[in-house]
Order: C-alpha cells, then structure tokens, then sequence
C-alpha cells in the first residue's frame, strides 16, 4: 500500500508515522521543511528556494539521460545540506531557460538538488510535480513554451507517463502495478460534443441516430433553445447536456466597429455569469426549463481563472445530479482578473493545439482550499478535427496509460459552414464516425462517462 501527499506546511505527523509502521510506502512531495520531522530529516539542513532565474521551469536529469521537463516557472525547489543516513538520491534538478520552446537549445542550469530522496519507506520527490499537473491543466501556467518538449496533443498525458517511469524503481509505481482503469470505458472512448449554439441544423444528429452513436448535444440558453429541447426529447438516444456562457457583446467596442465599417460582433467575458454563484444560478435555469445538466459545457472562448473553479464548485456543491463538466479546450485563458489576453495574466491556445492536453476524466484542486478536489470530473476536449487527425488521435498510445477518453467537439452550424472543409463538414464528419467505427473505439456520452467514473471510484 502506498499513498502521495503533496505539503507546504505542517503535517499531523502521528498517522503517516503509523502508515509507513504498518508497512505502508509514502510519496511525499512540496516543502521538505514540512517533511522533515515525519521522514527523520533535519529541518535545519533543508530550505526551499525559488531559481534564481523567473521565467525558469524545472527538469529531472537522471544519469545521462534527457531531461524531463516536470515543473512549471516561479516555483521553489527543496535544497539540502546533508542527508539523513541511510537514504540515497537520485537525479538532478536543473532550471530551464534561454530558448524554452526548443528542447536541444534550451539552456539548463543545475540547482545543485536531488530529484529524488529515497528511503526504506518513503520517496521525496522534489519541485512539487504533483501540483505542478493541476497548474498546468487548470491554466494557471501557460503550456505554450513547452509544447515542444512532449507530443503537443497528449503533452499532460505523457508528462504522467514519464513520472511514472521515474517511479517504476519505486514500491509506488512499479511496472508491474495493476491499473484497473474504468472497466465501462475500454480503451479509448470517445465522447461526440456538439454545441448546438445558434443553429438547427440537424445533420450531425441525423447521422449519428442513423448509425445507432449517441452524441452529447450542448444547449444553450437562445432563440433555439425550444427547439433543441423537442429534437432530443423525441431522439432519446442522445444526451441533452447545458451549455453554459462566459461571455457577452462589448456593446461600446461593436458600436466603434460600426462606426469603422466593421460588421463583426464585439465579444468581451461575462464574470457575472461565472464568479460567485453566477455559474449555479444558470445551471438553475437550465434545469428549471428543462435541459439536461448531468454535464455541462463551456460556450465562448472565455475561462476565468480561478472564479471558473470556485463557480464549478459551487454547482458541484449545489446540484448533486451534475456528474461533471468538459470546460478544458481552446481559448482565452484570463488568470487573476484579466480581462484581455497579455501573454502573462491572459494566455489563448492556437490550432490544432489542445491547450489542455490531458485525456482522462479528471478533478480538479482547488488551489484557495488547500488544494481539496472537487467533487464532479472534468474532461479536455478538442473542436473540429478533421478525419485524418482523428485518426493519428485515436492510434496514439502511452506507456503507463491504458485508456483514454477524447472528447471531439463538432457544432451543428458547421455541417454547411466552412471550418476544417472548405464546403462545410458534414461530410467530413462521416468519414470522422467511420475513422471511429474503424478503430473499434467506445462512444459514450459526457454524462455516461462521468457516471462510470464515479462507478470506478465507488462513488454512488
């Protein structure tokens, strides 16, 4: 048996002290300072400290191996002026720099720490990699300058593949560890999410109900949304799912537009309709009028971090029928009150590039309550694949990994618009379900999926 604890202060040290005396193994990571009375260091000899470069991430360097990009910039790394006896370590933490983006020419500095502290009971290890993966995920750090370090669209998915690596020497993640997965999920599944936005274009449906796929239909709060509600009601074998907003016309900048000549409508967020209970009080809506809120789903570029986890929350805490959420794909990422993307507090991703490239059902931290895990799941997905990415998708495969879940978007008005084919996508879209029929692949609703994730974890 073992667990991972990720600390930056005090720890109750008397049940990790029996756990590891009953024969349990601990992966501890975070400020070694807070680890040292429970892992029989001196606190004296240890100390936590930022690179000294700001922009600089962290990397594993283990004997003459590549290094493995495993931390994000402007977090702190444990230093050490001796060991405990007994333990030994393993590897080196160095800061990254210079030309980030490019792997072969990125400069690495080392920090003069152990990557790894391991001893009879226990593995320290160092720049806090697992908060690093939420950083990441949760758009609290940009992934742009590090797409080139893994494969760009399962870049988290394989960041987790080579930690795991790295543990497999250890009683925490050896190869041999048994990975039951979600046994209703298979090996790939594949979600079909369609927002259905400002149109009535039933073709994506009509096809799927054809061939006997359910599709995941995101309503939102419009003109159509009567209409959407009737189509699902009387095609049961598709799910009616909510649609929520994040944004709204910037009135003033479509007026100044006009004023220009300029004919497109001005978007701006919408933080009223996420912070507080913005998020909860349209899920109450939505569920008053009749749509499906077992998942819900982001609408506009716009994700407000961190009123996005809070508002999540919120509906989690409030709504006990919303199973989870997919607000992970590409946008605008608007850190800390920002209003614009700046490339610091405000970061946007670009196609084909995923932005969240993590492939399983996951929950999210909540980085202002000590890092508690939300209750419903969250889920990355990507908007308009063509055929041929689908395909290099769904044949992808990563060691550790055995399944995954790929939520691909299609929306309705693009079926006679141009977007991935020039003469609108519907039939695309065909050749995008034959790919899928071809591959052999699980297609399962948002909500089915989030239900047979919580089946996996005992959840009822």
């Amino acid at each position: 048996m073992w667990a991972v604890l990720d600390a930056d202060q005090s720890l109750d040290a008397a049940p990790l002290e029996r756990w590891m005396s009953a024969g349990g193994y601990l992966v501890a990571s975070g400020d070694a300072r807070a680890w040292a009375p429970i892992l029989g260091w001196n606190p004296e000899a240890c100390r936590s400290e930022a690179p000294e470069n700001p922009y600089a991430a962290h990397a594993w360097v283990f004997q003459s191996g590549p290094p493995e990009l495993i931390a994000p910039p402007g977090w702190p790394v444990s230093r050490f002026d001796g060991h405990a006896p007994g333990v030994r370590t393993t590897g080196t933490v160095y800061a990254v720099h210079g030309e980030r983006q490019t792997p072969q020419r990125a400069v690495l500095r080392d920090l003069l720490a152990p990557a790894m502290i391991l001893g009879q009971r226990y593995c320290f290890v160092n720049s806090h990699p697992f908060a690093a993966l939420q950083a990441w995920l949760q758009g609290q750090e940009d992934l742009q300058p590090w797409l080139g370090w893994r494969h760009r669209l399962f870049w988290l998915d394989e960041w987790v593949s080579a930690l795991a690596s790295l543990l497999s020497g250890t009683p925490a993640s050896p190869l041999a560890l048994d990975r039951p997965g979600v046994g209703e999920c298979g090996e790939t599944t594949v979600i079909l999410r369609h927002d259905v936005d400002h149109s009535r274009d039933r073709s994506y449906l009509d096809e799927e109900t054809r061939r006997g796929v359910p599709g995941t239909f995101a309503v939102l709060r419009d003109g159509n949304t009567r209409f959407w509600l009737d189509t699902l009601e009387s095609d049961r074998g598709h799910e009616c799912a909510f649609h929520y907003n994040t944004g709204r016309r910037d009135w003033a900048d479509e007026i100044a537009g006009r004023l220009r000549g300029s004919t497109q409508s001005k978007l701006a967020p919408h933080r009223e309709a996420i912070r507080a209970h913005g998020l909860a009080r349209q899920t109450a809506w939505a569920a008053a009028h009749g749509i499906g809120i077992a998942s819900l789903h982001r609408h506009l570029t716009y994700l407000m971090y961190p009123e996005w986890v809070d508002s999540l929350d919120a509906v989690f805490a409030q709504f006990p029928n919303v199973r989870g959420a997919s607000s992970l794909f590409r946008g605008q990422v608007l850190r800390w009150g920002a209003d614009r993307v700046d490339g610091s507090a405000g970061t946007i991703g670009e196609w084909p590039d995923a932005q969240f490239p993590f492939w399983l059902p996951c929950k999210l931290a909540h980085a202002g309550d000590g890092g508690r895990m939300l209750r419903g799941w969250e889920s990355a997905s990507m908007m308009e694949c063509e055929p041929e990415l689908v395909d290099a998708l769904v044949s992808h495969r990563i060691a550790h990994l055995p399944q995954r879940v790929l939520t691909l978007g299609y929306h309705p008005a693009h079926g006679a618009a141009a977007t991935f084919s020039r003469d609108g996508s519907l039939a695309a879209f065909v050749q995008v379900l034959d790919v899928l029929e071809a591959h052999r692949v699980n297609i399962r609703t948002a909500s089915q999926v989030f239900g047979a994730c919580d089946a996996a974890a005992g959840v009822h």
